[in-house]
């Protein structure tokens, strides 16, 4: 953005900021943050001065690398600033004019990450950029950026109706355990669950300054009785053993996937769980809202209320993304892709996802033969086994891996036609085609 070997050039503006940071991070440096985050952009940097003649000059620090990583770990604390926009490489310790600086990138957030804030709450921490200054927004000025926020975000607003209260303790635990399960090293799993709820939009702040649950946050974690009185008729339908409705989203999803994990193989449970995150995440929850999982002998059923589009976002998302935190959900539009791929690749007919406009309601159908299944899991211990001897008899594939004689003699078969292995015309015995 700048020439750093042109330094003495430029002064502050609206997108440059000097500190001289010789007594560690100043307070303002936040400040600065906010400000560019919310406005356009800038570059913050520190061991620098601007001189009275209007010109940047750079002062000694003793311990530039210290200031580096003492911002990156105040920037990305959600309980002191409320989104790191940065990668590591916006925040560099650079030599200019004898001296070893700090120059930090800061990107103008976008609609759906603003306000950016400091501290508790966006009312009293949100800063913009005027000029050579910072400036804490008006509340005027924050519920604009709110507004614009939840254009974005539709499931992120908050729902003035609801409180914390009306979110299940033993739902949002599920999700937090899982998460940390799946991300032990985020610093998300050391803070506090409602700056954790807030990070992940389950909550958010309303006009007046207090904490909602947003449309999302219920959803995903809401009890029955607030649900039925925001969502009207919502109804979470697990069908995979018996009829079993669940509370919310999270206990639909996590009850849907331990019995899909118990029956399937982990590739094909991948794909039916990615085909139930995107159910979730695309459903119309305004009119008596039905998602449901099913199964016979030939296919597992996913079905949520609303119509296919051709919008690239969910219509949800809020609620996708919160799934994408735990990594149920692809996260890169290719989803539906994979689980075509990986379907091809077993030999199976291809899923198909349909639209009943009458009744209002996506299909999504994915055939699983439970005996196809059994057949390619015996196919590829027959392959394993012949791997290993380098080749075999029927007897004694018959013997190590307990079938009859005649289901040896099919599978065999059906490994030839495959062109997989071959018989060895004197002793008869199998072995991997070359």
């Amino acid at each position: 953005m700048i020439e750093l070997a042109q330094l003495t050039r430029y002064q502050e503006n609206n997108r440059l900021e000097a500190k001289k940071a010789q007594g560690g991070l100043p307070h303002s440096l936040w400040e600065t943050y906010s400000a560019f985050a919310n406005t356009v952009g800038g570059v913050l940097l520190l061991g620098v001065i601007e001189t009275p003649e209007k010109y940047f000059q750079t002062v000694a620090l003793s311990d530039p690398q210290k200031l580096a990583d003492q911002f990156w770990q105040i920037v990305t604390n959600p309980e002191l600033v409320s989104v790191n926009l940065l990668q590591r490489d916006q925040v560099q310790v650079v030599k200019v004019q004898d001296h070893w600086i700090v120059v930090i990138e800061v990107p103008r957030a976008l609609a759906c990450e603003k306000p950016v804030y400091l501290g508790a709450s966006p009312f009293s921490g949100t800063y913009r950029r005027g000029g050579e200054g910072d400036y804490r927004c008006q509340i005027s000025e924050v519920q604009t950026m709110m507004e614009n926020r939840f254009r974005e975000l539709p499931d992120g607003r908050p729902v003035i109706s609801a409180t914390l209260s009306d979110l299940k303790a033993s739902s949002i635990q599920t999700y937090r355990e899982y998460f940390c399960k799946i991300q032990p090293d985020s610093v998300w799993n050391t803070i506090s669950e409602l700056s954790f709820l807030l990070q992940i939009n389950a909550v958010y702040f309303a006009n007046d300054g207090s904490l909602r649950p947003t449309l999302a946050g219920l959803l995903m974690f809401g009890s029955e009785e607030v649900l039925h009185r925001i969502f009207p008729g919502l109804s979470l339908n697990n069908q995979l053993s018996g009829h079993q409705q669940e509370e919310n989203c999270c206990d639909f999803y996590f009850s849907a996937r331990r019995q899909v994990q118990s029956q399937h193989p982990k590739e094909i449970a991948w794909g039916i769980n990615e085909a139930l995150v995107n159910a979730l995440a695309h459903a119309d929850y305004q009119d008596h809202p039905q998602i449901e999982i099913r199964e016979n002998d030939q296919e597992i059923q996913v079905v949520n209320s609303g119509q296919l589009t051709r919008r690239t976002l969910p219509a949800n998302p809020i609620l996708y993304q919160m799934f994408h935190f735990i990594k149920a959900a692809d996260g890169q539009g290719t989803g539906l892709l994979r689980i075509e791929a990986i379907w091809k690749q077993k030999g199976w007919s291809a899923p198909q996802l349909t639209a009943h406009q009458q009744r209002h309601e996506v299909l999504f159908r994915l055939p699983v033969s439970r005996r196809l299944q059994k057949r390619q899991t015996l196919q590829q211990r027959v392959l394993d086994l012949i791997t290993t001897e380098i080749q075999a008899s029927p007897q004694y594939i018959q013997t190590q891996l307990r079938l009859t004689s005649g289901q040896t003699e099919t599978l065999l078969q059906e490994l030839m036609q495959q062109d997989l292995i071959e018989q060895d015309p004197e002793s008869q015995d199998f072995r991997l085609k070359a």
